[in-house]
């Protein structure tokens, strides 16, 4: 990633997290944390990643009724010729990070037992 794009990330991501924190009013994105922001090379697409403590559908939902708003406080935060358009998705890797960690605890607990059975 090309160091402009990761600064426009980083800007879209401090100041989405500010609008959303300050400026809206909608209950569902209250539980809401903006995790990553990636820009593409062109700059006229930003995909956001988000966590929700809250109810994931309504956070979604919630999202893309405030896509308009946002992207609209962003084109008067930002200094860039065009803001992108914004595209946001779950940010799954915690939970992928935890299955993972199971799956290889479990594989450690198999291969305990069957260590220990051939030793016997």
């Amino acid at each position: 990633m090309k160091h402009t794009q990761a600064r426009l990330g980083n800007e879209i991501h401090a100041r989405l997290a500010t609008i959303l924190r300050e400026r809206t009013g909608d209950p569902r994105l209250e539980l809401l944390a903006i995790t990553e922001v990636k820009v593409a090379p062109d700059a006229s697409f930003a995909r956001v990643f988000y966590r929700t403590l809250g109810d994931r559908d309504e956070s979604a939902a919630a999202l893309e009724k405030a896509k308009p708003y946002l992207r609209r406080r962003l084109a008067g935060e930002l200094r860039t010729r065009r803001v992108p358009e914004l595209d946001f998705r779950p940010d799954d890797s915690i939970d992928r990070a935890q299955h993972l960690d199971s799956v290889l605890r479990d594989l450690e607990r198999e291969r305990g037992r069957k260590e220990g059975e051939g030793s016997a």
